[in-house]
C-alpha cells in the first residue's frame, strides 16, 4: 500500500474513529473492525490497484434505471480506500432528488453468516467489508436519504437513495410536547434555547407542541413564543395525548436529527452534548437510547406517600422491558426513557398512530423492526411523582402498552 493508504486505514473510514480492533488475516490483509461503529475493513495487506473499471465491487444505477455501461463513478465501492471520498464525488454530480441504487455485498448476508472467514468477498481483496447499518451510516454522511434496503441475493443488498437538498446544514430537531407544565415549562424552554449545539457541528429547530393546557402553561408558551419567534409553536385545539402531539413534531421537524423533550425537568439537556449526539452526528449510530439505569432497578424515587406507587411502576418497568426484548430479540434496559434520538431517517416510509406513552413502545418496536436497535448511553435522572405531575395512569396505561406491544411487534406490517 502506499504511505498515503496506510494513513487512511489508521482510522475508520466511516466514522473516523481511530479504536480499532484487529479480527483476521484474509487474502494477505490485516481486516480490522472499528470498536465506534463496527465497520469492518482492511488495515494493512498486499497492496494493489484501486478497482474502477466496473468489473468488481458495487454495481451502479442511476435516476434513469437504465444501468450504467463501462466504468462507473461508484463501481468499487467496496474496493477503495476512501469510500466516502467516492460517494460524495457521486452526490456531487447528482441533481437534487435524483436516484441512486447501489448493490453492495455486505457482511449480515446469509453467505456470509453461513461461510464466515470462508465468504468469497474476504479473499478477493476487498477493502471495505460493509454491513446494512455501516453502508447506510456512510450514504447517509455523504448527504442521501429516502434510503430502502432490500436483499438482492445471497451475498448482499440492493439500496435505493435519493440527493437531499439542504443537507449541508445538520440540524437538530428538538420536539417539545408540553400540557400541564406551568411550573417547569419556562426553565425547560429557556435551558433548551440556550443550549450550544455548535462545537458538534450542529444547528437547531425547537417544535413546542401545546395540548391546550388548563393551568397557565399555554400562556407561558406563547410568551416565550413571542421573546422567540425563531421557535416554532403548534397550538392543539385539545388534549390529545403525548403520542398525538410527538405525531405533530415529526411532521413538522426538518432536522436530520430528532429528539423528544419532555416538558418537566426529570432529565438532565446536558446529556444530549457529552453523551448522546455524539454517535448520531459521528455516523456509528442512527438510533440512541437515554438509559436510566445505572445499575439499580428502582430508579424511581418518588416522596413521601408515593413510595408504594414507585415500587410498583420499578416492577412494571422491569416486566415491560422483559416483555419488549422477549419480543424483538434484543437486550435494552431502558426503552422506553423518554431520551431517544435518531436520525430522520429512521422514520422514513414508517407510519405512526399512538396517541399517549404508547407513543414510547410505538417508536421503538417500529425502529427495531426496522433494523435500527438502539444503542443505550446512561444518563441522569431524577424521577417525578404523580403529585408532581406525573401523567401515567397506573391501571389503564399498563393495559394499553400490552395491546400497543402486540400490535406493533406482530400486527403491524412493514
Amino acid at each position: 500500500m502506499t504511505e498515503q493508504e496506510e494513513q487512511l486505514v489508521q482510522r475508520c473510514p466511516i466514522c473516523e474513529s481511530d479504536r480499532l480492533e484487529y479480527r483476521f488475516m484474509a487474502a494477505g490483509q490485516r481486516i480490522s473492525a472499528c470498536a465506534e461503529c463496527g465497520h469492518i475493513f482492511a488495515t494493512a495487506g498486499t497492496a494493489y490497484e484501486e478497482v474502477t473499471d466496473g468489473t468488481a465491487g458495487t454495481a451502479f444505477l442511476c435516476s434513469t434505471g437504465v444501468e450504467q455501461k463501462g466504468p462507473s463513478p461508484c463501481s468499487g465501492l467496496d474496493m477503495t480506500a476512501e469510500p466516502e471520498k467516492m460517494l460524495r464525488g457521486i452526490y456531487e454530480r447528482m441533481k437534487d432528488g435524483e436516484e441512486l441504487v447501489l448493490d453492495v455485498p455486505v457482511i449480515d448476508s446469509r453467505n456470509a453468516r453461513r461461510e464466515k472467514l470462508n465468504w468469497a468477498p474476504f479473499q478477493e481483496k476487498r477493502r471495505q467489508f460493509f454491513s446494512r447499518k455501516t453502508l447506510e451510516n456512510l450514504i447517509c454522511k455523504c448527504g442521501f436519504g429516502e434510503i430502502e434496503i432490500r436483499d438482492a441475493n445471497d451475498d448482499g443488498v440492493v439500496i435505493h437513495c435519493r440527493k437531499m437538498a439542504g443537507r449541508e446544514k445538520k440540524v437538530l430537531s428538538f420536539i417539545i410536547p408540553v400540557f400541564n407544565e406551568k411550573n417547569t415549562v419556562r426553565q425547560l424552554l429557556d435551558a433548551v434555547l440556550e443550549k450550544d449545539l455548535s462545537p458538534l457541528g450542529l444547528e437547531k429547530e425547537m417544535i413546542v407542541i401545546e395540548s391546550n393546557s388548563t393551568d397557565g402553561t399555554r400562556e407561558e408558551v406563547k410568551k416565550f413564543a413571542v421573546e422567540h419567534p425563531e421557535v416554532r409553536v403548534i397550538y392543539e385545539e385539545k388534549p390529545q395525548g403525548k403520542g398525538h402531539a410527538v405525531r405533530a413534531g415529526f411532521e413538522a421537524a426538518t432536522g436530520e436529527f430528532i429528539t423528544i423533550q419532555d416538558g418537566d425537568l426529570e432529565y438532565d439537556i446536558n446529556d444530549y452534548d457529552k453523551l448522546l449526539l455524539l454517535p448520531l452526528v459521528r455516523y456509528q449510530e442512527a438510533f440512541v437510547l437515554g438509559s436510566r439505569h445505572t445499575g439499580d432497578w428502582h430508579m424511581r424515587k418518588f416522596g413521601e406517600g408515593e413510595k408504594l406507587r414507585a415500587f410498583v411502576m420499578n416492577l412494571g418497568q422491569i416486566f415491560f422491558t422483559g416483555l419488549i426484548n422477549s419480543g424483538c430479540g434484543t437486550k435494552m434496559k431502558d426503552p422506553f426513557t423518554m431520551f431517544k434520538l435518531f436520525r430522520r431517517e429512521c422514520l422514513y416510509g414508517l407510519t405512526f398512530d399512538g396517541n399517549r406513552f404508547e407513543i414510547d413502545w410505538e417508536i421503538v418496536i417500529k425502529l427495531i423492526r426496522k433494523g435500527y436497535v438502539p444503542k443505550e448511553i446512561p444518563i441522569n435522572y431524577v424521577s417525578r411523582g404523580v403529585k408532581e405531575g406525573k401523567k401515567v395512569r397506573m391501571f389503564k396505561d399498563p393495559i394499553l402498552w400490552i395491546k400497543c406491544f402486540v400490535r406493533y411487534r406482530y400486527l403491524y406490517k412493514m
